[in-house]
């Protein structure tokens, strides 16, 4: 089995630039940590290296039997390439999807405006995926969804649910017939709406800015989710998990 102990090896010198966004869309790939995400990412076939602690191998021998050629790391090499405080010992570099074209999208979509917290679009991914959502749709203002703080939060979504990258949103949106619901605090009650039909795209919007005008003036409905109490809003990753399920549950 290959071993890598050096931080100054060339092939983790190029994996540590996938710490940023430049590198992943230079190289094409991504990183995911810890157990789980190795295991899925294996299992749907994504994996260019799974790479494992030397000093952790008997915990993860089910993992290192799974890959073709895995590769045995340095705790420093593991420390280089992971943005967690603690690295659980494992590790894999994984090729980022291959776009798939807009107007093959399924019938159930979440577009994101401006989200800039990684953990909350991970969390969003997250819950698509257990709602069987068809895909994600993000502008540039978003934050990287292969980021490792969203990968992770995603807890395996990034391997199931498509991501469709729009330089423009607006003009993305205006190309699918899908009904635009959109999150809007000045918007009609929430679960007063009528059936929203087959085709359905949710808006989300910036953590505290919302959705730009411009998309809340294409969508064909602007709805409130109720806040009785003192709170202003909520949370863009709480608000998109209860029009997420809302959508599964009665349309």
């Amino acid at each position: 089995m290959k071993e890598l102990n050096s931080a100054a090896n060339p092939r983790v010198k190029q994996w540590r630039q996938l710490l940023t966004a430049s590198g992943r869309r230079a190289h094409g790939l991504f990183l995911a940590d810890g157990e789980h995400l190795c295991q899925e990412a294996l299992k749907a076939g994504f994996v260019e290296a799974l790479l494992v602690q030397t000093d952790r191998r008997e915990q993860y021998e089910a993992l290192l039997a799974m890959a073709d050629e895995p590769i045995l790391v340095s705790p420093q090499v593991m420390k280089a390439l992971s943005d967690s405080v603690t690295p659980q010992g494992c590790l894999v570099v994984c090729r980022i999807p291959e776009p798939v074209p807009l107007r093959e999208a399924g019938p159930r979509l979440l577009a994101l405006n401006r989200l800039q917290d990684p953990g909350n679009l991970g969390t969003i991914w997250r819950t698509l995926d257990a709602a069987a959502f068809d895909g994600l749709l993000v502008d540039p203002g978003c934050a990287d969804p292969f980021s490792p703080k969203a990968v992770r939060a995603s807890m395996g979504a990034v391997f199931r649910v498509p991501v469709f990258a729009c330089e423009d949103l607006s003009l993305a949106l205006d190309s699918i017939p899908h009904t635009l619901v959109a999150g809007d605090l000045h918007g009609d009650p929430y679960y007063s709406h009528p059936p929203f039909g087959d085709r359905v795209c949710l808006l989300v919007g910036n953590e505290g800015a919302g959705l730009d005008e411009q998309l809340l003036r294409r969508a064909h409905h602007r709805l409130k989710l109720p806040i009785p109490g003192g709170a202003e809003s909520l949370n863009a990753a709480v608000a998109a998990g209860l029009m997420i399920y809302d959508v599964l549950l009665n349309n």
